[in-house]
């Protein structure tokens, strides 16, 4: 009879207050410039999402709502994405790994990665170093057979990208950081920064699992695709972690595959053959034009990311916009009840304006519509402005929520010599100033639309 009535009690007590099932804590593993910090760029402080922020800060509230907080039970891994994959994954994830244990009283951590972050994940839970600490593994828009728009990056020195196509966040950054970096480095070309600086780039290369992708036409018009075999850049790097993907079962890790699909998406590339073995460019031929799909996010394609086993998952959307789509789904792998999820607050990102500023001087952004409004005085800012200063003369500005025909820039310049301003919008308008010699204490007036 008592230990009947213990039981009844317990149950009571549990309809009543609620039954909180203990959790692992989690990690967040952000993909390609989606950590920035003193370690990639000395000067920048401690480690965050640098010009990521408006991709990432979103979604990690979204995990926030579901009940988890930040160096309790949600860390971030931040990185240096200019090394290989391997190497972060050792140097950087497993470090944090080992203290979202430590801290969440856990053997075992639930790791959630977006895009490249599922490659270095991976890489870790595959290696021989591996702690058997890792319950579930969630990656979206992870390319899990490479994309073909490192294949431009690594192959040529130049963005995949055509003029004509409408830009969007993660484009952005992509341009933006590439910009950054070949300044600071003071490069020659892209090719040299790369090459030299962004050797992650590599592990992103489609591999064996992607198959042929580089195509050229024959002299009756026809469509010849080159072996993967026989292509001098190859991705040894994702050839031996996909030959090796039986671990991800057999140290029992619980797979989710999280894509997006219906953005033209670049799937195959044609390339002339006329054009080989110049430098160290083109050597099975310059790409000339790009086979689409709308089968994509944008970045990477659904067969890429669904090459390895798991539960999948599939929205319709950009490379970050799925960020914010599939909360539903992280919520449901993760088992919290339906009074916490998620409502989402956060919109997808579509407004925003980017600023690079290469020069010695105070830059101000002003608004257009209030008068004696100020967006930015080079200290203080207002809600949805991000700033990255990486040097006295290079900074970068990105304002969320904006449109250009709402602000205009000023600049002032504190000493003489080269200053160069690039600006572009959401839907790809580039507005550039260079000057070679400027005035000190005279203002450069810039309009953005």
């Amino acid at each position: 009879m008592y230990p009947l009535l213990t039981t009844l009690g317990m149950l009571k007590w549990i309809r009543r207050n609620g039954y909180k099932q203990r959790k692992n804590p989690i990690v967040f593993v952000p993909g390609l410039y989606g950590s920035m910090g003193e370690t990639i760029i000395p000067g920048t402080g401690d480690w965050g999402f640098g010009m990521s922020a408006p991709v990432y800060e979103p979604f990690i509230r979204s995990i926030e709502e579901l009940g988890y907080k930040k160096d309790k039970d949600l860390f971030i891994a931040f990185y240096d994405w200019r090394k290989e994959c391997t190497f972060c994954a050792q140097h950087y994830l497993k470090r944090i790994i080992n203290e979202a244990k430590r801290k969440g009283r856990s053997k075992k951590v639930d790791i959630i990665c977006h895009s490249m972050g599922g490659l270095v994940s991976r890489a870790y839970i595959q290696s021989q170093q591996y702690g058997y600490d890792v319950d579930q593994l969630i990656m979206i828009a992870t390319p899990n057979a490479g994309a073909v728009n490192a294949y431009y990056f690594w192959a040529e020195g130049k963005l995949p990208y055509e003029k004509n196509i409408k830009s969007n966040i993660f484009r952005t950054i992509l341009e933006g950081y590439l910009w950054i970096l070949r300044k600071f480095y003071n490069a020659e070309n892209d090719m040299e920064m790369i090459h030299n600086h962004l050797k992650s780039v590599k592990d992103l290369l489609p591999s064996y699992r992607y198959g042929d992708y580089l195509y050229f036409l024959d002299e009756d018009g026809k469509m010849r695709y080159i072996p993967y075999e026989k292509m001098q850049y190859q991705n040894e790097f994702l050839d031996q972690l996909n030959q090796n993907e039986y671990l991800l079962k057999r140290r029992k890790i619980k797979t989710t595959l999280i894509a997006g699909k219906g953005i033209e998406t670049n799937n195959y590339l044609q390339v002339d053959r006329r054009y080989q073995n110049q430098g160290n460019r083109w050597m099975v031929g310059k790409v000339v034009a790009a086979s689409k799909s709308t089968e994509g996010d944008g970045t990477v394609m659904l067969r890429s990311v669904f090459r390895v086993e798991g539960d999948a998952y599939v929205f319709e959307g950009t490379h970050a916009d799925i960020l914010n789509r599939c909360t539903f789904v992280i919520r449901k792998k993760l088992r919290i009840n339906e009074n916490n999820a998620y409502r989402s607050s956060d919109k997808l990102i579509k407004n925003y304006i980017s600023i690079l500023v290469s020069g010695s001087g105070d830059l101000l952004i002003k608004s257009a519509v209030e008068e004696g409004g100020i967006l930015y005085d080079g200290i203080k800012k207002v809600e949805g402005v991000y700033v990255e200063r990486y040097n006295e003369k290079l900074k970068w500005i990105v304002l969320v929520g904006f449109s250009t025909e709402q602000c205009y820039v000023e600049y002032v310049p504190n000493e003489s010599g080269e200053m160069e301003i690039v600006i572009k919008d959401s839907f790809g308008k580039i507005k550039k100033m260079q000057e070679r010699e400027v005035k000190i204490n005279q203002t450069y007036r810039v309009n953005l639309s």
